[in-house]
């Protein structure tokens, strides 16, 4: 397997038979040609394109156009149209937490939407933005980068009704996670992390993660997972 990389090489320790290489830069049938002058021949491609902010539909002055990161810019509170507030934006933030992330703003909007939250003037909205774009500058390890979006959605279900969760030891475990994706690339997938929301400990796969084939339900439902040690009693 080689994987050819845009920009720079994801810089994994990856195993015999995996390599990375600079971007394609043309192909003669079944030969791929590298932007190092390296060639290779191939039985099957992947394109992996990855998302691309595009919004055609949509007028100019309403169009969001950013990369992907963190905070985009001319958003307010990360989902407001800044000239037109009117217009929400969901999701348009690269992502650790995902779901949460996307629960979190979709309960601020709609308590706006509401009447329960009442947005500030446009030169607020905008000094609020630039002092979270402020904080992200300073993100340099991804571990910032963590802790920065989990403040971002403490923001915002300190404003709303949002059920409590833990996002902040939730953030520890996706720090816990890079870590050991970092450390194996081929292992980290059969880590086990325990729940923020009642401690219990996630089952150990019962084999490696590349022996297990057949993802169907009915393989699921007969591996046999290795049961978290219950917790002594305290006298």
């Amino acid at each position: 397997m080689t994987i050819s990389y845009r920009s720079k090489p994801l810089g994994y320790e990856w195993p015999e038979g995996i390599k990375e290489v600079p971007l394609v830069t043309h192909f003669e049938d079944d030969v791929a040609h590298f932007a190092d002058g390296t060639s290779q021949k191939f039985d099957a491609i992947i394109m992996c394109t990855g998302y691309l902010f595009h919004f055609p539909f949509m007028p100019d002055e309403l169009r969001l156009q950013t990369h992907n990161c963190l905070y985009p810019a001319n958003l307010y509170k990360g989902i407001f149209w800044q000239p037109n507030p009117k217009l929400i934006y969901l999701g348009m933030q690269d992502q650790y937490f995902t779901f949460n992330m996307f629960d979190a703003q979709a309960w601020y909007a709609r308590d706006v939407i509401m009447g329960d939250i009442e947005l500030p003037d446009l030169a607020a909205r905008e000094a609020d933005e630039k002092k979270w774009l402020a904080t992200y500058a300073k993100c340099v390890t991804v571990s910032d980068s963590i802790d920065f979006q989990a403040a971002y959605i403490r923001d915002l279900t300190n404003a709303t009704d949002y059920p409590e969760f833990a996002v902040e030891k939730q953030g520890e475990i996706l720090k816990e996670w890079q870590k050991d994706k970092a450390e194996n690339i081929m292992t980290f997938r059969e880590k086990a992390y325990s729940s923020t929301l009642t401690g219990t400990m996630a089952p150990k796969l019962p084999e490696p993660w590349l022996d297990i084939l057949d993802d169907s339900l009915e393989h699921f439902l007969n591996l046999t997972f290795v049961k978290p040690k219950k917790r002594k009693k305290v006298s």
